[in-house]
């Protein structure tokens, strides 16, 4: 069985971790442009799944890993789904595919294997890309920003 990090996670650039009855809350630093996250307490290097169990109140539910960032509810355009690549750190911008309904629970696959990259939620593939990612080694982090809170249930790393 895969360990659940949630309550292993670290601090990051002044967030708030609170414990609550479903997992735990993290709120951001209030400051904008301000990455607040709770950090996996390892680093990881490909292939390996990122999973969280996880909502937002609002906007902004983050995922990070090296130069990699995955956003959903992005509050430029809460619909469109912001994916940057780990290596490059190049933007995407997928249109319809980021949006989570806030208050609600969801599945999130963030997959990185040698030379694929994979985004699914609830089960749908909602990102796919080739890329080099071997040898790029990394702490996973998971947050808000533009002042949400995110909500977590799961948090796990799977190899």
């Amino acid at each position: 069985m895969t360990e659940n990090l949630i309550h292993r996670l670290i601090p990051h650039q002044g967030c708030v971790i609170t414990p609550t009855t479903d997992g735990i809350d993290i709120a951001g630093s209030a400051m904008n442009w301000v990455m607040s996250a709770g950090v996996v307490p390892f680093t990881c290097r490909a292939p390996f799944v990122f999973r969280v169990v996880g909502r937002t109140d609002s906007t902004n539910l983050r995922m990070h890993w090296h130069r990699g960032e995955v956003i959903f509810n992005w509050e430029c355009s809460v619909r469109e789904l912001r994916v940057h690549d780990p290596r490059t750190a190049e933007q995407h911008g997928i249109k319809d595919k980021g949006f989570i309904t806030p208050t609600d629970w969801h599945e999130i696959l963030w997959e990185i294997s040698l030379g694929t990259m994979r985004v699914i939620v609830d089960g749908e593939v909602r990102f796919e890309t080739q890329g080099d990612y071997a040898g790029l080694e990394s702490a996973p982090s998971v947050g808000p920003c533009f002042g949400s809170t995110i909500s977590l249930r799961e948090c796990t790393i799977t190899t």
